[in-house]
């Protein structure tokens, strides 16, 4: 039988909305990757210089039309609207992703221009300028709030498929998270692993010994003995502190399911540093963090065994994930640069761990290992193979890598100062500054540019300044080729960093203190002394500080230059009037660095709005209401938060349901079908109550309800064990609970693994790698090969899963998967040696032989049998090739009739479409017809199918074929004329395959023994019933012949009391008269 394979369609992208502007595209110019901002508005005067020579000799407009979305930035000639677009003609003139554009300028010159700068691949050295001009200048910003809006989005996209894992290299298994101990190096001995291993029984057993000695004395402290290393690993741990640190209670970590740990550790008052180690999706809260992983002190944290453990480890290109399937986040993120140490366990060999360093709050950091457990050493020794090549590979790649250098001595550096420095000077200013900057040159290369400008004549200033800074660019562009970067040593950087933070913050403090400095100057905004950013900022303010104290004291800003749209902004920002709060620029932290007032306003001595207006002192009752009002107030937002929290996780629920029913119903459900499921499901005590098997059999034929179809499902589920009061199988499973088996490992994890990428590839829900839907199924298939260690997992079973998860709550997927494999009897045909699932082939083969001889013998003759194509509609239940909605209504008929459905729906549809197989005259087109045409049929098709479903009966055919199954195979092993040793092996493996038969019958034996048993229970109870009926009965008739017997007697008497004194009875009838 071949295997099953499923293709994967890259699901569509939801943001990939594209947004067109008609354009004339000015021209294009390739220019260096290390083009600043200020040389880009030089750079458009060029392009657009260029066009108008361009348009001198061919005077054509370049309509063009630029489609922006999230997946692309197009640029394509636009015909215009008398012309229709034709692909041949009108090819793309560029197309990009948007989040390779790293620069836009808008020319506030001149509004209808615009530019932006694009780098061509990440490898390359080169961009590339395209400059535009819209007929509509009102257009153009939002054109460019476009292209920025797209590119963010598929920058946000990007980061997510990353965060998906989509990586072709991306390897996974199935691990137990054991703990993490700070280690004292990055390098470890051999035998660190089973240290950390011995470590986690320890504080474990300690954490009970405390919670016992708490529950008897809560002021007692639990003492943690004998938790030291031996002399050889001590100086791996961090050292210990003094003795009554020693003796300190274990703390449990509240955190996620999964990473929930018990830590071991040393109070220290600097308990504020964090680990900087990616937890997303609140895998470990910060506090929690800030109080277990302090820099320097020896922390042990084992695991909570009573929590899920079970974590996926993904290993990337260049980074390691911890996956935790039953929160669907990512729990824990590191890069090979932060790994340094990989061990396997010596003593423990299923358990292996690595070293990596985190960073604190204080700037150190400290090392950490985290410490896993497999199922076995053979997956240890994969995932530390795994490793060693992902490390090789990705160093490989590290040095193949040039990344783009840049020193204070790079020439496009100096043309950046260049630029700069002239932005938004006059014409005139501007060439005094070039003329200036061409004296650095050598001569030659003055002479060079001297040449080229008065061959050009430009026509005034602005146009030759245009043309000198053209020709710099230019030979800085071929000086950066060939420079040589200067390594600045690491002293001088942090001597010169080190000058100008210190230099800074003693002129903040003058400023501040100093009375005699204008009070515009005491709004600049104070250092950060840890902002270590960009040296050349850092310089550049040095070097303007510098200058700025050699000047005039009197007038400080005067030598301070500024841009002229700086300049417009101190205009425009700098408040004229008084201000409402006096205190508005006080907390300068918040504000960040914020340029002074303009030095036109007039400075007033006592404050820059005015004088100075001193608070109120607020009394005490004042204090005590507003303290109310904030009391009242954070208890309102919080309710609020609560109720966010209620209407988000409701709302994320619908969406996920949405998401999941996202498929095409075949049979339409209407109201009045509606209302009698919904009738049925609201029933009181409906899992007790037996209802009419024809109502429900006319239910299910008239439809199910897409959004009632999980819980239809469950309760069609309840009316089977209600009718089926003994288990269809002797080999129940053993009850044990759903999360429990979460918590176990698997060894089918490999191939639960690689067909999670193949269940409904094509389907939102499940097409995110390792998203929500896949991590779910595989917790679904993970849990069902623990629970079924004969069938384990087999290839199929995937989707079978992922219909159930599509309908209905993974924990009840789970159930209904129990349900259908023990009590429907499916699991029969998922065992490794697939004898009922030939007998099945042989039973689909008679049924066409019977109903559709002339198929049959088409089939035939071109050697053409089941296995060739119906397998995988059995062990997939048709969903591995059908749509959703056709496979969701077999799946109604499985609860409602059984397996048997698997086989009238293939032979209705081999059946229905049996003229056009007749059409086919050769092995390939037939099996091609089968496997592609025939799954895609219409709606109406689909729908003719299950009806002619509900009409066909067949069980006493399959019976028979059964029987006929085995007969021939015996007769066929006893005419067969092979080898004593052939035969031998033949009788022992039919033997082996009688006695599973044999156990399969008395399975059945005694299932019908006991329902003997229980119906001659049942008989006797009825006969003991019905004597006592007839007793009753019996004695019934005796009392009322003795009643009547007695009214006849009373008659008698009244008679004779009558008859012997009249006179009594005449005044009686006179007063009656």
């Amino acid at each position: 039988m071949e295997p099953i394979t499923f293709t994967a369609k890259k699901y569509a992208f939801p943001n990939e909305i594209s947004v067109d502007f008609s354009l004339q595209l000015v021209g294009s110019l390739p220019v260096h990757s290390l083009t600043t901002m200020p040389m880009l508005p030089w750079v458009v005067a060029e392009v657009r210089r260029l066009s108008l020579q361009t348009s001198k000799k061919d005077p054509v407009i370049n309509q063009i039309r630029l489609c922006v979305s999230p997946a692309f930035l197009k640029c394509e000639p636009d015909p215009g609207k008398s012309q229709q677009w034709d692909p041949l003609i009108c090819s793309s003139i560029f197309e990009y992703k948007p989040q390779q554009v790293h620069k836009l300028i808008h020319n506030s010159h001149d509004p209808s221009y615009f530019a932006c700068l694009i780098k061509e691949n990440a490898a390359s050295q080169q961009s590339i300028c395209y400059v535009f001009k819209a007929d509509d200048q009102t257009k153009v910003p939002e054109i460019i709030s476009s292209i920025r809006q797209a590119g963010k989005i598929a920058r946000q996209e990007e980061f997510h498929s990353q965060s998906e894992f989509d990586d072709t290299f991306a390897k996974k298994f199935e691990v137990l998270f054991c703990g993490r101990v700070t280690v004292a190096h990055k390098k470890a001995p051999p035998a660190l692993i089973d240290e950390c291993i011995e470590k986690f029984n320890h504080v474990s057993c300690s954490r009970k010994a405390e919670l016992d000695s708490l529950a008897q004395d809560s002021e007692a402290v639990s003492t943690l003995g004998g938790f030291s290393l031996t002399d050889k690993f001590r100086s791996v741990f961090q050292p210990g502190g003094n003795g009554d640190q020693d003796r300190k209670p274990i703390r449990k970590s509240f955190s996620q399911p999964g990473l929930r740990s018990l830590a071991f550790r040393k109070e220290f008052q600097d308990a504020g540093h964090r680990s900087s180690s990616s937890f997303f999706g609140g895998s470990f809260e910060e506090n929690d963090i800030q109080s277990h992983l302090i820099s320097g002190h020896n922390i042990v944290q084992p695991t909570d065994i009573e929590e899920n453990r079970t974590m996926l480890f993904t290993i990337g290109q260049s980074e390691v994930y911890l996956i935790s399937p039953d929160t669907k986040k990512i729990a824990l993120e590191k890069n090979f640069k932060e790994i340094s140490f990989c061990s396997q366990g010596i003593r423990h060999v299923d358990h292996f761990g690595f070293i990596c360093r985190e960073s604190s709050e204080n700037g150190g950091f400290h090392f950490v290992c985290y410490v896993f457990q497999c199922t076995n050493e053979a997956l240890v020794d994969e995932i530390m193979m795994t490793l060693k090549q992902a490390f090789t590979v990705a160093a490989v790649q590290q040095t193949s890598r040039v990344p783009i250098q840049q020193c204070e001595g790079c020439p496009m550096q100096c043309l950046h100062k260049l630029c700069e420095r002239i932005e938004g000077m006059s014409s005139s200013k501007t060439k005094l500054e070039l003329q200036k900057h061409l004296t650095t040159l050598s001569n030659q290369e003055q002479a060079t540019i001297f040449e080229e400008v008065q061959k050009i004549r430009p026509r005034n200033e602005q146009k030759e300044n245009e043309l000198v800074i053209s020709f710099l660019r230019c030979l800085y562009e071929e000086k950066q080729k060939d420079h040589i970067h200067i390594g600045e040593g690491k002293q001088v950087w942090n001597l010169l960093l080190s000058l100008s933070i210190s230099y800074r913050n003693a002129l903040r403090k003058k400023l501040h203190s100093s009375s005699s400095v204008p009070n515009f100057l005491k709004f600049l905004a104070p250092v950060d002394e840890n902002n270590t950013s960009d040296f050349r900022n850092t310089k550049r303010d040095f070097e303007s500080k510098t200058h700025h104290h050699d000047g005039n004291s009197e007038s400080p800003l005067r030598t301070r230059r500024h841009s002229w749209r700086q300049q417009i902004f101190l205009r425009v920002a700098t408040p004229q009037k008084g201000c409402d709060s006096p205190s508005r620029y006080e907390d300068y932290s918040e504000l960040g660095d914020l340029p002074p007032r303009s030095p036109l306003e007039p400075v007033c001595e006592d404050g820059p709005f005015g004088p100075v207006i001193e608070e109120k002192k607020r009394t005490s009752r004042e204090l005590r209401e507003l303290w109310k009002k904030a009391i009242l107030q954070q208890i309102l937002l919080l309710r609020m938060e609560k109720e966010n929290q209620k209407l988000q996780a409701s709302e994320n629920d619908l969406l996920n349901k949405r998401l999941k029913l996202d498929y095409e119903e075949i049979t339409p459900c209407l109201k009045d079908v509606t209302s009698v499921w919904e009738k049925m499901l609201s029933t009181p005590g409906r899992s007790k109550i037996k209802f009419d098997m024809e109502k429900m059999h006319s239910a299910v034929g008239q439809g199910v309800p897409r959004h009632h179809r999980g819980e239809i499902w469950k309760f069609l589920a309840e009316q089977y064990h209600l009718k089926h009061q003994f288990p269809s199988s002797k080999q129940q499973p053993k009850d044990i609970p759903y999360k429990e088996l979460l918590k176990q490992l698997t060894s089918h994890q490999h191939a639960i693994l690689i067909d999670l990428g193949r269940t409904f590839p094509t389907h939102p829900y499940f097409s995110a790698q390792l998203g929500a839907g896949q991590l779910s199924l595989y917790n679904i298939l993970k849990a069902y090969s623990l629970l079924d260690q004969e069938v384990g997992y087999c290839q199929g079973l995937s989707f079978v899963a992922g219909v159930l998860l599509l309908h209905m709550s993974e924990e009840d997927a789970f159930k209904m998967l129990k349900f259908l494999m023990f009590d429907m009897g499916l699991r029969k045909q998922y065992r490794p040696d697939m004898i009922i699932l030939q007998i099945q082939m042989y039973q689909l083969s008679r049924l066409l032989h019977d109903y559709h001889r002339d198929l049959y013998s088409h089939l035939e003759e071109h050697e053409i049998g089941p296995s060739l194509y119906a397998a995988p509609w059995f062990l997939t239940m048709f969903a591995s090739q059908f749509p959703l909605g056709f496979v969701a209504r077999v799946f109604d008929m499985i609860f409602l009739q059984g397996s048997e459905v698997i086989f009238k729906v293939a032979l209705s549809l081999l059946g229905s479409h049996k003229p056009l197989i007749l059409q086919h005259e050769n092995l390939e087109t037939i099996v091609d017809f089968i496997k592609n045409t025939l799954p895609n049929l219409g709606l109406v098709q689909m729908e003719k199918t299950i009806n002619q479903v509900f009409e066909m009966d067949i069980s006493k055919q399959l019976q028979a074929y059964e029987v006929e199954y085995h007969v021939l195979q015996d007769e066929l092993i006893d005419s067969s004329p092979l080898s004593d040793n052939q035969r031998m092996d033949k009788l022992e493996k039919t033997n082996s395959s009688l006695r599973k038969q044999n156990l399969d019958l008395l399975e059945e034996l005694q299932i019908a023994n006991g329902k003997i048993q229980n119906l001659e229970a049942t008989i006797e109870m009825l006969m003991a019933n019905e004597n006592k009926l007839k007793q009753t009965a019996l004695a019934l008739e005796l009392e009322r012949s003795a009643l009547l017997q007695t009214v006849e007697e009373l008659q008698k008497k009244a008679a004779e009391l009558g008859n012997g004194d009249p006179g009594l009875g005449k005044p009686e009838l006179i007063e009656d008269n």
